[in-house]
């Protein structure tokens, strides 16, 4: 599987170009062809140009769904236990569209090295097929109900090649024309990883169609101030998860430090109503850059272009840290590692975009503070950098977001049915809505089990007061208790490896402290030094409203065994001074069955 795109060397006779090397600039309205099946009995002359790509991005998710079945049937194909979901959620031959639930980790046209493992191609073959069948259905009873065949007859000949899908007439007066079989086309666009509600066009006529109503989206849907049923003609909200991280230096005062005053930041957004407003800076180049206001020291401030979007329902809020249920929800999101360090918990949001950019979502909600679940390029996971994993990517740079999946979905279309008019090739607005919803996401099986097994802690939990997107009052929102997601006072590693003792304060209790002390093996922590056997527990104390220091450090002999747990606290650490291991040895006994004895002498290391 790949691609193969040609040039051919007359390129370089055309009226636009004076040398040969021009044919290279697109400047001059020359650009390389991607070759088909259909080429299959062209000539190659000398001078022509072609560029192969043997090693495409692959796409596999594709082959796993039956793009001619329903949403959320899945049908044998015969094979026993290879039944594939199917995708459509509506389709109208008529009319010359499909709805479908399109599946993460899938673009939805052809990239540059893969033709084939997309969405419009998926589409395409599946409706070629149908088309195929048809016709040799039709043959077949055309034989069967003739008494004589000649031929010369006048049938249409039909050339069966996927990717061209066209039917071939034979006149002998006139040289030989093509039709094709099928139309495919994509007005929308959905990110090659998010999910949800997709419309393809199967007629040039929707197309042409549903593309006018997206191009006057936003200025309708502002007129009528966000209203989902807009003169635009065309509606569409978003479902995501998005990560909530606490943070000390927030721009909106220590209220919003912990989790819950995150979580009523949030609110606050989706309670008034208020439309977001970012600018997109110009660049062709991931990740984006998305602020508040355009820099003034840019060139050109008019190529900033505006963002809106609004939140309009958040639901309660998962834990994803401090329990078994919440470890069993990262775990199911992220996978084994991947989640952000200061990441304490997730909230489900539905969005409004007023605008249709780039990344839109996931660059608004990460300038917000609140990157979307498995977003890599904008903080809401951690790359996979294991060398098994860079190995399959094959040296790609980017090969890491090849299977990035993003908790994001197009849960919520609307638009206006097309009428039919005298003329075949047009369409024409109607008062009639159609409205799709999807009820759920991937990631809902994973939320319903959480809440299912974190009722009975409950009773740990405490609750704000939320109000709905339309002023009414909506149940208690639980949020559980920072404390509840504190990490273990002690936490050793089996061996002699270097310690450090935190002391933590509430920052909105200065009065009341709290000691931690951990030690690690490097291979635990990431590295050889005490400030890497810290990082890890200070950001999470952090996260939770904390203000942390490491008060020393040195070494712990830590013997974990079924006779007896004993730990020998001593030495010093260059970075953060001896620590009081006095102090330390009282601590771990305190919070622990383990036994432990300190040496404050001078030297040992």
């Amino acid at each position: 599987m790949g691609s193969i795109w040609s040039l051919p060397y007359s390129a370089s006779t055309s009226k636009s170009t004076t040398t040969i090397m021009d044919r290279f600039d697109p400047s001059n309205g020359v650009k390389p062809t991607r070759l088909t099946m259909g080429n299959y009995n062209d000539t190659v002359c000398s001078g022509d140009y072609f560029r192969v790509h043997f090693n495409p991005r692959r796409f596999v998710d594709a082959n796993k769904y039956d793009w001619s079945g329903s949403d959320g049937i899945i049908r044998n194909d015969g094979d026993g236990d290879n039944g594939k979901p199917g995708v459509i959620v509506k389709r109208d031959d008529e009319t010359g569209y499909l709805i479908i639930n399109k599946p993460p980790n899938i673009p939805v046209h052809a990239r540059v090295d893969n033709l084939l493992e997309n969405v419009a191609s998926s589409v395409g073959r599946m409706l070629w097929l149908e088309r195929r069948e048809e016709i040799l259905s039709k043959s077949i009873g055309g034989d069967l109900t003739s008494s004589s065949s000649s031929s010369d007859s006048d049938e249409d000949d039909v050339e069966f090649w996927p990717s061209g899908m066209r039917k071939k007439k034979k006149n002998s007066n006139q040289k030989q024309k093509s039709e094709k079989l099928v139309y495919v086309a994509t007005p929308q666009r959905l990110d090659q990883n998010t999910s949800g509600l997709l419309v393809v066009a199967t007629k040039k006529s929707f197309a042409s169609y549903f593309a006018k109503l997206l191009r006057t989206k936003t200025s309708g849907q502002l007129q009528s101030g966000g209203s989902s049923q807009s003169s635009c003609g065309v509606h569409k909200s978003y479902r995501c998860l998005v990560c909530v991280t606490p943070k000390h230096d927030n721009v909106a005062s220590a209220t919003t430090s912990s989790m819950a005053g995150e979580v009523q930041r949030l609110q606050k957004f989706e309670t008034e109503g208020t439309i977001i407003k970012h600018f997109l800076e110009p660049s062709i180049r991931a990740p984006k850059r998305f602020v508040e206001s355009v820099p003034e020291d840019t060139d050109n401030p008019e190529s900033w272009a505006e963002c809106l979007l609004k939140i309009t329902n958040i639901t309660n809020i998962c834990t994803v840290v401090g329990n078994d249920p919440s470890d069993a929800l990262a775990t199911d999101l992220w996978g084994d590692f991947g989640r952000p360090n200061d990441c304490v918990g997730i909230l489900e949001l539905e969005i409004e975009l007023l605008t249709g950019r780039t990344h839109q979502i996931r660059g608004q909600m990460a300038a917000l503070g609140f990157p979307l679940v498995g977003d890599v390029q904008y903080g809401g996971a951690v790359p996979n950098t294991s060398s098994e994993y860079m190995k399959n990517c094959k040296g790609r740079a980017e090969g890491f977001l090849d299977s990035e999946t993003l908790a994001l979905q197009c849960s919520t279309l609307e638009f206006l049915d097309p009428d039919a008019t005298d003329d075949s090739e047009k369409v024409q607005r109607s008062d009639r809505w159609l409205s799709f919803h999807l009820d759920g996401a991937f990631w809902t099986p994973f939320v319903k089990r959480y809440h299912a097994e974190s009722e009975s802690l409950s009773g740990a939990a405490m609750t704000f007061e939320g109000v709905g997107s339309k002023g009414d009052t909506r149940e208690q929102q639980t949020v559980p208790a920072d404390d509840q997601l504190l990490p273990p006072r002690v936490h050793l590693s089996p061996g002699n490896h270097k310690y450090v003792v935190i002391r933590a304060t509430k920052v909105s209790n200065a009065d009341e402290e709290l000691w931690f002390v951990r030690s690690a093996s490097p291979e635990e922590c990431g590295g050889p030094y005490h400030v890497n056997v810290a990082q890890d527990l200070l950001n999470r104390l952090k996260s939770l409203g904390y203000s942390t220091t490491v008060m020393g450090g040195g070494r712990i002999d830590f013997l974990d065994n079924e006779e007896v747990s004993h730990a020998h606290v001593f030495g010093f650490s260059y970075g953060f001074g001896k620590g009081d291991h006095e102090k330390v040895a009282n601590i771990i006994e305190e919070n622990s069955d383990i036994i432990a004895t300190s040496d404050m002498s001078d030297g040992l290391y």
